[in-house]
Formats: C-alpha cells, sequence, structure tokens
C-alpha cells in the first residue's frame, strides 16, 4: 500500500515517524513539502520526499492532508487528477467539511476527516475520525488504523467534530494552563519549579490513566480522594466557589463556537 503524507510540519512528521516505527509497516511512504527535503526528526528513515504534491500522490491509496488549512484549495487543485481516482483521502484541517472537500476534488476521493490534539506528537494523542458516504469499510478500517498511529481514535458524526475541537482538540491548552498553575501553588508553598511541575504533570497523567482503566466515572474519582472535613474538599469548596466547572464549559463552548465559525 502506497500513502502519500503532504506536508511534514509537526503534526505530519509525527504521523510518518509513527508509521515508521510500525512494527507492521505495510506500506510505501512517500512526502511533500515546500523544500523537497526531510525535517531533522525524519531524516533517520531516509523517506522519499518531493515539492511536488503531485507526485507524491501519484499511485497512492492513502493521501494524508498534513498542510495549513489555509494551503488546502491551492494542494487538492495540485493532486485532484494526479491522485488515483477511488483513493482514501485524510483531512486533518478544522473547517473543512467533507461536503467542501469533495467539491473541492470533484468527488474523486474517498473522503476522511481526523480531528487530532497534540498529545499525538508522542502516540497519546484522542483522535475524532469521521467518515463520507463514499467511503467503504475496508478504507475507513485502513484510515482508523493510520491514524491510530498517532494515539486513540473515536469515531463521530461530522456534527460532532466541533464538539470535540472544545473538549479534547483545544482542550490541552486549557491543561497546561491548570498545571502551570499548580506550579505556581507548589513554588508559593516552598517547592522548587521544575519539582511543582514535574509532580502536577505526573498527578495528570496517572489520573488520567486511573480514568480511563477503572471505568469510574470522575465524579466517582473524585469522591475517592475526598475525605470528610478533610483538605481535598476544603480545596473542591474553593474551586466551586470561584466558578471552576462554568469556567471550563464557557472555555470549551468557546471553542466550539470558534470552529462553527471556521467551518
Amino acid at each position: 500500500m502506497k500513502i502519500a503524507i503532504l506536508g511534514t510540519g509537526k503534526m505530519g512528521a509525527a504521523m510518518a515517524s509513527g508509521l515508521m516505527r510500525d512494527g507492521d509497516r505495510l506500506w510505501d511512504l512517500t512526502l511533500s513539502n515546500t523544500t523537497g527535503t526531510l525535517p531533522a526528526a525524519l531524516q533517520a528513515y531516509a523517506l522519499p520526499c518531493t515539492r511536488s504534491n503531485a507526485e507524491a500522490v501519484c499511485g497512492a491509496d492513502v493521501v494524508i492532508l498534513a498542510v495549513l488549512p489555509q494551503q488546502y484549495p491551492q494542494v487538492l487543485g495540485e493532486i485532484r487528477d494526479a491522485a488515483r481516482p477511488g483513493a482514501c483521502l485524510i483531512s486533518i484541517a478544522p473547517g473543512y467539511t467533507l461536503e467542501k472537500l469533495n467539491s473541492l476534488t470533484d468527488g474523486r476521493f474517498q473522503v476522511v476527516r481526523a480531528m487530532p490534539n497534540t498529545p499525538a506528537l508522542v502516540g497519546k494523542g484522542m483522535i475524532a475520525v469521521c467518515r463520507g458516504a463514499a467511503v467503504t469499510d475496508d478504507a475507513y478500517a485502513m484510515a482508523l488504523r493510520l491514524l491510530g498511529v498517532l494515539g486513540q481514535t473515536e469515531t463521530v458524526l461530522e456534527s460532532q467534530l466541533n464538539a470535540v475541537v472544545g473538549v479534547s482538540g483545544s482542550a490541552p491548552a486549557y491543561v497546561y494552563m491548570f498545571v502551570d498553575a499548580l506550579a505556581d501553588a507548589g513554588v508559593l508553598g516552598g517547592l522548587h519549579r521544575d519539582q511543582a511541575v514535574r509532580m502536577a504533570a505526573q498527578m495528570l497523567y496517572g489520573s488520567a490513566a486511573l480514568l480511563c482503566e477503572t471505568g469510574k466515572s470522575p465524579a466517582e474519582l473524585r469522591e475517592m480522594v475526598c475525605s470528610p472535613a478533610g483538605t481535598t474538599i476544603e480545596a473542591v469548596a474553593s474551586l466551586e466557589d470561584s466558578g471552576f466547572r462554568g469556567a471550563v464549559i464557557r472555555a470549551a463552548r468557546a471553542a466550539m463556537d470558534k470552529a462553527k465559525k471556521m467551518g
């Protein structure tokens, strides 16, 4: 199977690295970017790289669009007639609906939309995926297989992708703000900043793992930490007084609204 990745920025390079690290490696991989040279992170793999998007997609079974959203019209115009009719096109840009992608390519592709987040750069991402009406089960299974190198995949309806932006796509930024604030509190309490960051980050990592692996609800796990008249319930009460939940919901809704406008 031949795969073309157009664009070798952070997400394109992460996907190429993940595919090359995959034990099965059932594919030939070709890349394209504006320079025609591999970024340093990929040079060890000696992959073919070209400046021509049309050349990269020639004969490809799957084309992954990892260019900037503003470059989509130009790039799609370049590859529309060069790619094999019926090839699978995976888009990771917000704002480009299945309808718009089909229109820009004259319906020549089986179109899949994916919404990854930045933890995908270390293979720990959450990737929401939706399929176009023309996508076969085999093509969709392969798309999920390829996107799985970035982390965990979740199939959603296209109408749900704006919600995904607020809850998963943009959310790492909220989390980093939370960790940074906890680190500030640690420094205030006498910890060195690097210690406080490590502790807060590991707490977050472990808490997420506990949530994912136990199947318990966030409320159940919160109650496990809150002893009667203890320190945690005191902190939780303070967060509630400060409108913590409402602030998080408003932030996620703002991201959703922006994504809707972009579409």
